[in-house]
């Protein structure tokens, strides 16, 4: 069984305090599952996790939660964490915010990709490393999104500028987010436009 440490960055109002309701222990919002301040809007929780999938969300709640106490509970489906061993593992979340990993798989002459949205806080030069095995190039970008915007429907797409003996710019067909925590595409899966140079 790992040790999970779960963060999430908040700030409550006074009397309140953040709570780790999960599947373990039948969404049950007491004591036990109350998280520690442990610096300025932080607050963690440590626990021994004996399932998996392990599916957890955070709540707002008085902070002794007595008779008819307030509880708020975050928006968006259930988070769920998925874990291989017993190590230790640290989660890092915000409130109602999902965390969402974007990667392009792309050959090594893609030199620059843009992540692109109609959601403006997207817009972003991705970051690039090498893969030797494959003689290519991945690009990637970690971004935080209010649940609520995904309801309301984001799209993304990518701009590629390409480095040849005469330069190309592409730009891909839209794709539609969901609460997804990961979206891997390679460049052979998107469907791309060639922009005029």
């Amino acid at each position: 069984m790992p040790i999970i440490e779960f963060n999430i960055e908040i700030t409550l109002n006074y009397g309140q305090a953040i709570y780790l309701a999960n599947s373990q222990c039948d969404w049950v919002v007491d004591k036990m599952c109350r998280m520690i301040c442990a610096k300025d809007s932080l607050w963690q929780l440590s626990i021994d996790v004996n399932q998996n999938p392990f599916e957890y969300k955070y709540v707002i709640g008085d902070y002794f939660l007595q008779t008819h106490s307030f509880i708020q509970w975050e928006k968006g489906p259930n988070r769920i964490l998925n874990w291989k061993d017993d190590k230790s593992i640290i989660i890092k979340n915000k409130w109602e915010q999902r965390k969402i990993s974007i990667i392009l798989k792309a050959d090594s002459k893609t030199s620059v990709a843009i992540l692109m949205s109609n959601y403006n806080q997207i817009q972003k030069r991705l970051k690039k490393n090498k893969d030797i095995n494959n003689n290519s190039k991945v690009f990637y970008t970690n971004i935080y999104i209010d649940v609520n915007k995904i309801a309301q429907g984001i799209e993304i797409q990518y701009y590629l500028l390409i480095q040849k003996k005469n330069p190309s710019e592409l730009i891909s067909k839209p794709v539609n987010l969901s609460l997804s925590d990961q979206y891997c595409f390679h460049l052979n899966e998107l469907e791309f436009s060639k922009l005029s140079l």
